[in-house]
């Protein structure tokens, strides 16, 4: 009994400093350099060949970082070290910078890379299902990108990620390209007679709509053409288009009741500020065509009975008319079948 209560201590401190050693290395990430290569053949092309050194590169750095972990720490409780060296192993990769990247004279390519390896999250676990909103927005952390962000946004407007995703573009909008050019309306804004919140508004221009920038007057203000000469509206509610872009979406605005144009909208231009609203019209035609063709159906079928009623002329087949029909384009005709 003198010593099971010191054995007991012992234990008790080697468990739970082992919680606390594991929940450290579990969130702290890992910077290592590793290397990948790869060799051209007839089963590999040369972009496929790079792509090859490129993941190995980021897989052996996940591997270095689990050993490190190993290394710098062992758990007296085998199966929670093992836990924390596959939850890093199976983490995420973030190249920091391209130490070398270069084709030799065999065909071969070499990938060297700086990274840091973090841990996966629960979802991203091998085996682990995970939300398409836990996707995107762990595609969002790893490569911020403003369209990525608003199709976010627009996607989960009540997301728990939703405060950090409108500070991200926030951030984003500051540092985004200002030329003149064609924009879509990002959300709906104010024209102003000048440069100022405080100035007085002419009008709105709603979001969807599509202008074209005259030129900069600073980093937040844009200019606008309109009858009454120049205005202003800020670059923050705008998102910038090509030509071909806008061009595109003005035929396909003329033709929008057929599903095949926003179609080939969205093949030719996936990555368009303009994706998101033609993805919208795309499911609202196909909606409507097929209601459109289920009411052609029950329409044929409805003419095809009152054909043969009228052909015999027979009492029951107008009965089974108003059951079917009760309120049909001919249920007065059909009484007057006896």
């Amino acid at each position: 009994m003198r010593y099971l209560i010191p054995a007991s201590l012992l234990c008790l401190f080697a468990w739970t400093g082992a919680g606390h050693c594991a929940a450290d290395l579990k969130e702290r990430p890992f910077l290592t350099e590793a290397e990948g290569s790869a060799c051209m053949g007839d089963d590999k092309s040369r972009k496929q060949t790079e792509e090859v050194a490129r993941d190995e590169a980021k897989r052996r750095a996940a591997e270095q970082a689990a050993t490190q972990v190993r290394a710098q720490s062992r758990v007296s409780i085998g199966t929670l070290e093992e836990d924390v060296i596959k939850i890093i192993a199976s983490g995420k990769v973030r190249i920091l910078d391209v130490l070398e990247s270069k084709w030799d004279k065999d065909g071969c390519y070499k990938y060297r890379i700086r990274a840091e390896v973090t841990q996966s999250k629960p979802g991203e676990m091998p085996g682990v299902a995970v939300t398409e909103e836990e996707k995107l927005w762990g595609e969002l952390e790893d490569a911020p990108d403003l369209r990525a962000v608003d199709h976010f946004l627009a996607a989960f407007p009540f997301s728990v990620h939703s405060e950090k995703a409108r500070a991200l573009q926030t951030e984003l909008e500051t540092t985004y390209p200002r030329v003149a050019g064609p924009y879509l309306v990002y959300r709906d804004a104010a024209l102003h007679l000048r440069p100022s919140a405080q100035a007085i508004s002419i009008s709105e221009i709603s979001a969807g709509e599509i202008l074209r920038v005259l030129k900069i007057h600073d980093a937040q203000w844009s200019v606008i053409k309109r009858d009454v000469g120049q205005v202003y509206t800020p670059f923050a509610n705008l998102r910038a288009i090509t030509d071909d872009e806008a061009t595109a979406w003005a035929r396909c605005q003329k033709t929008s009741k057929d599903a095949r144009v926003w179609q080939g909208f969205l093949q030719t231009y996936p990555k368009s500020h303009l994706a998101r609203l033609a993805k919208e019209r795309l499911t609202s035609t196909e909606n409507r065509l097929s209601r459109e063709d289920g009411l052609s159906k029950q329409d044929s079928e409805e003419i095809a009975l009152w054909n043969r009623c009228l052909k015999t002329r027979d009492m029951q087949c107008a009965r089974e008319y108003r059951r079917r029909y009760p309120n049909g384009k001919f249920e007065k005709e059909s009484w007057q079948i006896r």
